[in-house]
Order: C-alpha cells, then sequence, then structure tokens
C-alpha cells in the first residue's frame, strides 16, 4: 500500500512540474525583458571609404593620461555609406574619459563623424553634427569641420597623421554620469 502511495505521488509530482517545459509555447505571465548588455558601449555613425582599424582609449581615471592598455580597436570595413562602428568597453569599466582614434590606413581619406552614441545598462546619450562640438574637440594632428563632422588628417612629413579627437572633460563628464546612476 506505502509503494502504490509513493508511486502516485512521484507521478503525480513528476506531471504537475513537467506541465510547461519543452512545449515550446510562451505564457501570458512571461515578462522578459530585451538583455541590457553590461558594459559600456560607443557607437560612431561614420562614413569611412577605406578598410581601416580604429581606436578608443579610455581611462578611470580624472585625467586624460591615455594608454594601451586601457584600449579598445575595432575593424571597419570601407563602404560609400555611413555605418555604425561599435566599440565594447570591458565589463565593469567605468570610463571618466575617452579618446576617439579615427584609423591607421596611410591612404584613407577624409571621415565623416554624423554621431555619437553612448550606452551603459540601458540609458545613452547620443550627440550628433554639428553638437558634437560641444562634447568633442580635435588633437592637433586633426581638423574637424564642426558643422558637416568632416575629420581630416593632418600630413606631418608627408605621412598622415592619424586623427584623433579628445572630449571636452568637464562637459562630457556631466552626460558619463547621467548614464552611471
Amino acid at each position: 500500500m506505502k509503494t502504490n502511495f509513493i508511486t502516485i505521488l512521484l507521478l503525480v509530482t513528476t506531471l504537475f512540474s513537467c506541465k510547461n517545459e519543452g512545449n515550446g509555447e510562451k505564457t501570458g505571465n512571461d515578462n522578459t525583458q530585451p538583455e541590457v548588455t553590461k558594459n559600456f558601449k560607443v557607437s560612431l555613425n561614420v562614413l569611412v571609404k577605406k578598410d581601416d582599424n580604429f581606436q578608443i582609449y579610455y581611462t578611470e581615471k580624472t585625467s586624460s593620461d591615455f594608454n594601451e592598455k586601457e584600449s579598445v580597436w575595432v575593424e571597419v570595413k570601407g563602404s560609400e555609406n555611413p555605418q555604425d562602428v561599435v566599440f565594447n568597453i570591458p565589463e565593469n569599466v567605468l570610463p571618466t574619459m575617452f579618446r576617439l582614434d579615427f584609423g591607421v590606413n596611410d591612404k584613407q581619406e577624409d571621415i565623416k563623424l554624423n554621431s555619437v552614441n553612448i550606452e551603459y545598462l540601458g540609458k545613452s546619450f547620443k550627440s550628433e553634427t554639428p553638437l558634437l562640438a560641444n562634447y568633442f574637440r580635435p588633437l592637433d594632428s586633426t581638423q574637424v569641420d564642426v558643422k558637416t563632422g568632416l575629420i581630416k588628417a593632418i600630413l606631418k612629413d608627408g605621412k598622415r597623421v592619424e586623427p584623433a579627437i579628445y572630449p571636452h572633460e568637464e562637459i562630457l563628464k556631466i552626460e558619463l554620469e547621467k548614464l552611471f546612476k
């Protein structure tokens, strides 16, 4: 008698515990949200005509001392159309500043920067041309037409110097802090 009772109890438990497994149907109580990435992400919308490699330097300090260890490279395929170039900063890194370097290809043509979008934990901040000039400034080796977003590398001793832009530290810092709250 005891064995029959235990067998029936196990059968009933198994039956009810497996009722929603494997049927592939979603119930009305499925409240899953799209997964939010836990890393800081910077997306550039750019027009880059030749294959190249872009780099972002970041720091978690209050200074703008950038180094190779705190950087991310992204391969960019040349195109006649604007494209998004996405830098995924390592998880658990919250940059206080970052610098954007626009390619190492000596034959690269002028680059058009349309916008910068910064995302963290489902929040985002986006700036587009011409307002980008409020948040970024060109490095000495770079000419930027702030109205059009056209980035030109400077030639030094006949060689193209990698163009780059730095943040206006205090202004961009305010926007970054909003993302971290």
